[in-house]
């Protein structure tokens, strides 16, 4: 099912709501791997961990400028 198929489901409260869930889409992002995808933390080595630039701007600008943009992060809904 693709982004906009929008299926019908019944529900217990008799009411019938639309899945608009891209599940394409969510396993792709599932399968990524990489420093920082899946909300996981990036590993400094020790010569990589410089508090200057951290107690500067309030972010390790390193890990920011080694990590992608367009990362994917887990669903932290609810199943239901």
């Amino acid at each position: 099912m693709g982004f906009g198929d929008g299926q019908l489901y019944p529900w217990t409260d008799g009411l019938r709501r639309k899945d608009w869930h891209d599940y394409e889409s969510i396993q792709k992002d599932a399968m990524r791997s990489g420093k920082g995808e899946q909300g996981k933390p990036y590993p400094l080595t020790e010569e990589d961990n410089d508090d200057s630039a951290y107690r500067e701007n309030g972010f390790n600008i390193f890990v920011s400028n080694n990590i992608a943009l367009e990362r994917s992060l887990p669903d932290i809904r609810h199943p239901k």
